[in-house]
């Protein structure tokens, strides 16, 4: 490889904890990294992503991303569906070579897997389990053919380190694996991409920048001034200016300016259908009339004359205004005017009032905004309390610690993940946290979060995880199966490691309760030993129960009370007892 890329996968690799990994696989990942950012905002491990190699088809990894989530398995296509009540999907396919070259026969295969075995009723070839997988998600996806909003669309991404320059022969065989994939009816769009070094280098340097647009915003007041917000200001925006700031270079939903819009898009309810019809029914001169328009907080703008760079900003109030003018890009003009409020501040705690109000003013979900309440800027307090080696990074808003190179991302804990580590610890609901997270959180809602709850069990089940999975992704061949369980190795540990019973979590006990855990998980030596001690555990729950170490067993209720039992029966306590 070229010294750039190798620079640039080091720095991937000693962030991500990846050592362990040899340089193929660390291609992979930093590729897998590189690659799918550039088409999913949100936060992801590519441990969840990349295959296991054997059998693979040459997939070396892929993402299915429906309704705007990453799902892991099929289960995630029917919890989407019935949650939003229709489906948005898109395959992505990588292959990664760390070779300079880029080889036809390579592209030829990858295609022709993906038409074949992957694309097919009855694929044909020998597949490894995370093929199988991917092949279950497909059928999922198609057996809701009625409830796609559209056919979904599918995105190849042929990775080297070399030169892509246009060679007419591979360029051909491109555009035909573009044409059969197309030629089955099965798809929207297929895009077929080579991604040389360079292009690899400029998609990993965007994963640490923040989004910037120019915007030209000439019809405005200048509020007065408001403490903690540097300006704020009252307009309208054309249409085609407006539309700059929710798509990317490819003229894609930028799904990452939306991460703080609690609401997310809701598909072809009544408001969405109202707003489509202003558009469509010829009255675009109207539309600022009929809308509330969007509420944009921008943490840096400069400004020349009418021109204003908006740098990391966040549509907080508007998204369904936004994807309903995105869908009807082809009719809008400049007559079209958007109201917007644009604010200008890097204080969080203004930024977080103002989506909490903003967003109040049509029905929500009060948990949907768990996320902005005061316990979780106490949590990120309490996170930030601890030495340097036993420290871990609350990523209370998404992407807050993105570009810091002195923050390792496998200590960085976002709230989703947060959600899903205190409840596989502390719940009992292990056997759920591999679900999509909002099916997770409308079973314990009522028991997590909570105001008066103490953040050390918080904390404890992010280090456990932490420390398990840097195990976990030394794993190779049979025992990378171990993955799927890796939920039930936090609950196996509370279970086997802490002597004492309990307490609430309001309680102020459980800070001792914890911190006996806590011990263990910072000594090196002995959270191996724990490792390998709950492991067994997990192994010998599964073959007591006939359970195949598969990633589907994971979510039965069965495993996880079996774990439960056979982890007590090893506490000193009961051994004792007993």
């Amino acid at each position: 490889m070229d010294p750039i890329s190798t620079a640039l996968m080091r720095e991937f690799v000693a962030q991500n904890g990846l050592d362990e990994l040899d340089e193929a696989k660390q291609f992979e990942h930093f590729s897998t990294f590189a690659v799918i950012s550039s088409r999913f905002s949100d936060d992801f491990d590519t441990e969840d992503l990349v295959t296991g190699g054997i059998s693979d088809l040459g997939i070396d990894a892929f993402a299915v991303i429906v309704n705007g989530r990453i799902i892991d398995d099929a289960d995630g296509v029917t919890d989407l569906l019935n949650l939003n009540g229709y489906l948005d999907v898109e395959f992505v396919f990588i292959q990664a070579k760390r070779s300079s070259r880029f080889e036809g026969s390579a592209l030829l295969a990858l295609g022709d897997n993906l038409r074949n075995a992957i694309f097919n009723d009855e694929p044909a070839l020998p597949v490894s389990d995370d093929i199988k997988r991917l092949v279950e998600i497909r059928r999922r996806v198609y057996e809701s053919a009625a409830r796609l909003k559209g056919n979904p669309e599918c995105r190849i991404f042929y990775v080297t380190t070399g030169h892509w320059s246009n060679d007419e022969y591979l360029v051909s065989i491109i555009n035909r694996k573009v044409r059969e994939l197309m030629e089955t009816n099965l798809f929207k769009d297929v895009k077929y991409t080579p991604i040389g070094a360079q292009q690899l280098h400029e998609l990993y340097r965007n994963t640490k920048s923040s989004v910037s647009r120019d915007i030209t915003f000439g019809r405005f007041v200048v509020l007065p001034t408001i403490k903690s917000v540097r300006a704020s200001y009252l307009g309208v925006l054309p249409a085609t200016e407006y539309i700059k700031l929710i798509t990317d270079e490819d003229g894609n939903i930028l799904k990452s300016v939306f991460i703080d819009n609690v609401r997310d898009f809701q598909g072809e309810n009544p408001v969405n259908i109202g707003i489509t019809s202003t558009i469509t029914g010829g009255s675009l001169d109207q539309f600022a009339l009929r809308n509330n328009g969007v509420t944009i907080v921008s943490r840096e703008i400069s400004t020349t004359g009418d021109v204003f760079t908006l740098r990391d900003y966040q549509v907080v109030n508007g998204c369904q205004t936004s994807h309903v003018l995105y869908a009807q890009q082809q009719s809008l003009t400049d007559a079209l005017l958007i109201p917007v409020k644009l604010i200008h501040t890097d204080d969080e705690e203004i930024t977080q009032e103002v989506i909490k109000s903003t967003n109040r003013q049509t029905p929500i979900d009060e948990n949907d905004l768990l996320a902005l309440t005061q316990f979780q800027r106490n949590l990120e307090d309490y996170y930030g309390g601890f030495p340097q080696d036993q420290k871990l990074y609350y990523e209370r808003r998404s992407k807050q610690y993105a570009g810091q190179l002195d923050v390792e991302k496998s200590r960085i804990v976002p709230v989703g993940m947060q959600l899903k580590y205190f409840a596989s610890m502390f719940l009992d609901a292990a056997y759920q946290a591999g679900r999509y997270q909002g099916t997770l959180l409308a079973s314990v809602k009522d028991r997590v979060f909570k105001s008066e709850h103490r953040p050390e069990p918080y904390y404890t089940a992010s280090l456990a995880f932490y420390r398990f999975d840097a195990l976990l992704k030394r794993l190779v061949g049979e025992e990378r199966k171990l993955r799927s369980f890796k939920f039930h190795l936090l609950n196996a540990f509370r279970y086997r490691y802490e002597p004492s019973a309990l307490p609430p979590v309001a309680d102020k006990r459980i800070a001792a309760y914890c911190a006996h855990l806590n011990e263990i998980l910072w000594d090196q030596e002995r959270c191996r030993a724990a490792f390998e001690v709950c492991a067994d555990i997990i192994r010998e729950s599964a073959a007591s129960r006939s359970i195949p170490l598969a990633r589907d067993a994971a979510k039965t209720r069965d495993l996880s009370e079996e774990v439960k039992t056979r982890a007590m029966a090893q506490n000193p306590r009961n051994v004792v007892s007993g």
